[in-house]
């Protein structure tokens, strides 16, 4: 009776799990994916369309990125989108940086507040990378 109670917990427990896991992936479709690196990152070139998209993953969730409601999107010519599509894919194998769950353009909009509970962990182009050191989720705005 008890390895039969203890079995379903962990039925459901895995179901809850698959059910969370399931939320992050759908809540970043390809599409939006690609938008979001193409508004953040249009002109860092393939690796630093890769670099945003290393975050992004991280992050699974759209919020925060300010590059996603971007103007300039849309009028991206075709090899932009084809390269940001390469980036998000390839982005699944790489970790250029190093585990950053946070970037922003330092020179662009200067240095952000949330810095101080981050370790620098990469710099690429226009934008600088970080991951959090201290566990406090104390924002949810990224800018690129």
């Amino acid at each position: 009776m008890i390895i039969t109670f203890l079995c379903r917990l962990l039925i459901a427990t895995e179901v809850i799990l698959l059910l969370i896991s399931t939320g992050h992936a759908e809540r970043i479709t390809n599409k939006r994916a690609i938008r979001i690196i193409i508004g953040e990152a249009a002109n860092q070139g393939l690796k630093g369309m890769i670099c945003v998209a290393e975050v992004l993953r991280r992050w699974a969730s759209p919020k925060g990125f300010y590059g996603y409601k971007s103007n300039h999107i849309d009028d991206q010519p075709k090899c932009v989108w084809e390269m940001a599509a390469i980036a998000w894919e390839q982005s699944v194998y790489t970790n250029y940086t190093h585990g950053a769950d946070h970037f922003d353009n330092i020179r662009k909009f200067g240095r952000p507040w949330w810095v101080k509970y981050c370790v620098k962990t990469y710099e690429y182009k226009d934008h600088t990378f970080y991951k959090e050191a201290q566990h406090r989720h104390c924002h949810r705005t990224l800018r690129g």
